[in-house]
């Protein structure tokens, strides 16, 4: 309480400090924060100082290219060196980042930014055709530019100052912009509040049971919620985190685990079931590794009892949303069961529910929608970026829904039913059909199109593209590639179909509304596909 007033006392959050200044205040300047090793192998250790003096250098960058508080601030940066420093930054300046998966094809990213008011952005030289429909956006390259007017990131960052005094934010205010998937309708930003560090405590603490003496290796992105949620819980509690820059396939899991004696993984199935298929194989190289968490969709029992066999460590299996953050899973930090097969139980300080449409919590081994409730200390999401009306048909009284189904067993664990918006899971990336349906229609050989996830024993789910041609136009193996193709190059290369199917007519409701998931059920093939 206030001084006397009878006010709740307001608490501001700088992020900054947070997650790295006071480690370097605490004597650990010199002390490794991240392990980066780039595509080619090379390491290179970045002590906290180092992230505080770069982070300090773009926040005074931002500020002299007239960023204020408030102000959208776009990140277009794959798992290099700059990733942390250039988020910690934007923070510093008191920007909302939004980050921009560099896998998008350049209408997304388009989509993104215009979406977002974004006022600066801050691209990898390689990525920079993302930016290309910036308009009058101001462009950072990172790693030099021939783009006339693009400033250079190290060139600038020579020139600023390595003080800073950082913003504070109240909990609720923003803090971040991230993207949902779109599957009815565009994409949609999940406005994140600057209580991100204390909403993922309990997934940090018990989730993925991160230790003072791990090596903690996340493979995911920061550009998408799963990888920020590891990397910065992680950094805050001044742990080294080890940055791998090419993607994690079998190859590079064997190389990189016993090379660096990753104690703690953070993955997806895909990462998990692509080892799975490599069998015994796998065995001699997990030794080291004491705790795994997996994330972006379900995992599958026959995984958890692989691991379990070959390397004696049970996956634990995780359940996020961009409009939640990882409120449920199975926890490596507390003594509970694991149901193979199961999402968990709700993490601590998590009130979580399954619900029907009209928010009454239904008896155990219903299916309904996954509920949330939040307080001070769990919020998480705070809204849809200018989208109020999206925004209130999250509410279903006290609880907020986002669309995934579920039931919950007498003992409370909660089983994963399925989506009722259709999004497809694929390889840990959330991906919505509306945007890839728009690019093939933009191809002009079709008339309509459906898009469905179906089933992928690596990927869990893989993108199947249903095709009604326009009248004149004839189906073939090759027509079905170049729409492959096309969309690979508008929204890519995880959105691209894997197939795509020919048929006369797609499935509809009396209204008028595609039938997907009687496509999923679709086996024969008809006319042509790819």
């Amino acid at each position: 309480m206030g001084h006397g007033t009878g006010q709740p006392r307001l608490v501001r959050v700088d992020l900054a400090d947070t997650i790295i200044d006071r480690h370097v205040r605490g004597g650990k300047a010199d002390s490794t924060a991240i392990v980066w090793v780039g595509k080619d192998g090379t390491e290179r250790r970045i002590a906290f100082g180092e992230l505080a003096s770069e982070s300090a250098r773009f926040a005074n960058l931002l500020l002299r290219l007239g960023v204020v508080k408030g102000d959208r601030v776009a990140i277009i940066l794959p798992r290099i060196p700059e990733v942390i420093p250039v988020i910690v930054g934007a923070f510093r300046a008191g920007a909302i980042i939004v980050p921009i998966f560099t896998g998008f094809g350049p209408d997304a990213a388009a989509y993104r930014l215009s979406h977002s008011g974004a006022k600066v952005v801050c691209v990898d030289r390689r990525y920079r055709d993302l930016a290309s429909s910036a308009g009058n956006l101001t462009v950072i390259s990172v790693g030099g530019s021939e783009q006339r007017g693009d400033i250079d990131y190290r060139q600038a960052l020579s020139a600023e100052n390595v003080q800073c005094v950082s913003q504070r934010n109240a909990r609720d205010e923003p803090a971040a912009i991230i993207y949902t998937s779109g599957s009815t309708g565009l994409p949609k930003g999940c406005v994140i509040a600057a209580n991100i560090l204390v909403a993922m405590w309990p997934y940090a603490r018990y989730g993925l049971d991160l230790a003072e003496t791990d090596v903690f290796w996340p493979t995911g992105d920061p550009s998408w919620g799963y990888g920020l949620c590891c990397y910065l819980p992680a950094l805050a509690l001044g742990m080294p985190v080890l940055c791998v820059e090419v993607n994690a396939t079998p190859d590079v899991c064997q190389a990189t685990i016993p090379r660096y004696g990753v104690t703690n993984l953070a993955t997806t199935p895909t990462v998990l079931r692509s080892l799975m298929a490599r069998g015994e194989a796998i065995r001699g190289f997990g030794s080291t590794v004491r705790a795994i968490s997996s994330c972006g969709e379900p995992l599958n029992a026959e995984v958890v009892d692989f691991f379990r066999g070959a390397w004696g460590v049970v996956p634990m299996d995780h359940f996020g949303a961009t409009e939640f953050g990882l409120p449920i899973g199975n926890h490596n930090g507390l003594a509970m069961q694991v149901k193979p097969g199961s999402m968990g139980l709700p993490a601590p300080g998590q009130c979580m529910a399954v619900v029907s449409e009209t928010g009454q919590e239904l008896p155990p081994e219903s299916v309904g929608l996954i509920a949330q409730r939040t307080n001070d200390g769990s919020r998480y999401w705070l809204r849809y970026w200018n989208d109020e009306a999206a925004t209130q048909q999250l509410h279903r009284g006290d609880w907020i829904c986002a669309g995934d189904l579920a039931r919950r067993d007498e003992e409370g664990y909660f089983w994963f039913e399925g989506r009722s918006d259709d999004i497809i899971k694929s390889s840990g990336y959330r991906i919505g059909p509306f945007e890839i349906e728009s690019a093939v229609l933009q191809h002009g050989s079709a008339a309509e199109v459906a898009v469905v996830g179906v089933p992928d024993a690596v990927k869990g789910q893989a993108v199947k593209a249903f095709v009604v041609t326009r009248p004149g136009i004839e189906p073939s193996l090759r027509l079905a590639d170049e729409i492959i193709e096309f969309v690979k190059s508008r929204c890519g290369r995880h959105q691209s179909p894997r197939e795509v199917q020919f048929v006369e007519s797609l499935p509809k409701t009396h209204s008028g509304k595609i039938q997907r998931f009687l496509l999923r059920q679709v086996a024969p093939r008809d006319k042509a596909s790819s």
